[in-house]
């Protein structure tokens, strides 16, 4: 279960954008209201299109979200099933995974403190056809679906970002999509810890070998044997459930140019 680190006070009050909510602090500690609930300080927001909100549509967002933590392999949402909270990632990441009739399964796309889970709701449609997973333990402003739809309703600049990002979200699939069909599996390991990298903002990260393999859509040995050419290079160190960058240079340049291409375009659409 995911474990809440902050709570919302039992009795809440009809959502409005000037609602009058204690000011953020600077100094980035929480603060606590009336009913002694722990709300995240905006100074220690990592999410890229939170950061992106003025103030006003920030502290709207805040009042209403929790930190959670999302841990690996955890059940975030189920194909099908109603969503019932969305998720601005801070140092977790989670993945959008495509599920076949036979049990298989492949990543779509991951998700980290560069975005949000949840575009079916902010497109009005209450459930989706993948499934939502913790990929790497962390931190994540969790929201429910309800006190979401308020807020990007009345926040036009929190409107707006999002459907940039949806488009984003389109092209980074479509880039996927040309990736794991053209290049070699080294390539796609380099270019998917990368952007792990990027997304919990440090070097080491708890991820399996079996995990990545379910993930990248490929048998077990063909990651085994990627991961080694990638320590033999220097690039990476690795033990069970763990992987750390330690040349990240060079990591760029055994990555395919899928990874400077996504790159390119997030900073184009999200800013």
């Amino acid at each position: 279960m995911i474990a809440v680190t902050a709570i919302h006070a039992s009795l809440r009050t009809p959502f409005r954008l000037a609602m009058a909510v204690p000011a953020i602090e600077t100094s980035g500690a929480a603060h606590r209201d009336k009913a002694g609930a722990t709300h995240p300080a905006a100074s220690h927001i990592r999410n890229r299109i939170l950061n992106l909100l003025p103030a006003k549509e920030l502290e709207a967002v805040n009042e209403r979200c929790e930190m959670v933590t999302v841990e690996s392999k955890e059940i975030v949402f189920r194909r099908g099933e109603p969503i019932q909270q969305v998720h601005f990632p801070e140092d977790c990441v989670i993945s959008l995974v495509t599920e076949l009739e036979d049990g298989d399964s492949v990543e779509a796309m991951t998700v980290g403190s560069d975005g949000f889970v949840g575009m079916p709701v902010f497109h009005g449609v209450p459930s989706s056809r993948l499934k939502g997973i913790g990929q790497i333990t962390g931190l994540s402003r969790r929201i429910s679906t309800d006190d979401f739809t308020a807020i990007a309703r009345e926040c036009a600049a929190l409107n707006r970002m999002l459907h940039r990002y949806s488009q984003f979200v389109f092209e980074t699939v479509s880039q996927s999509a040309a990736c794991n069909r053209l290049h070699v599996i080294e390539q796609r390991c380099a270019r998917w810890l990368l952007m792990s990298e990027d997304r919990v903002g440090r070097s080491q990260f708890d991820l399996t070998q079996e995990f990545l393999a379910e993930m990248l859509g490929v048998r077990r040995p063909g990651v085994t044997v990627a991961m080694g050419v990638l320590e033999k290079a220097g690039l990476i160190t690795h033990s069970r459930g763990s992987i750390t960058v330690v040349d990240r240079p060079g990591l760029e340049k055994a990555s395919c140019e899928c990874y400077g291409t996504i790159r390119e375009r997030q900073a184009e659409l999200i800013s």
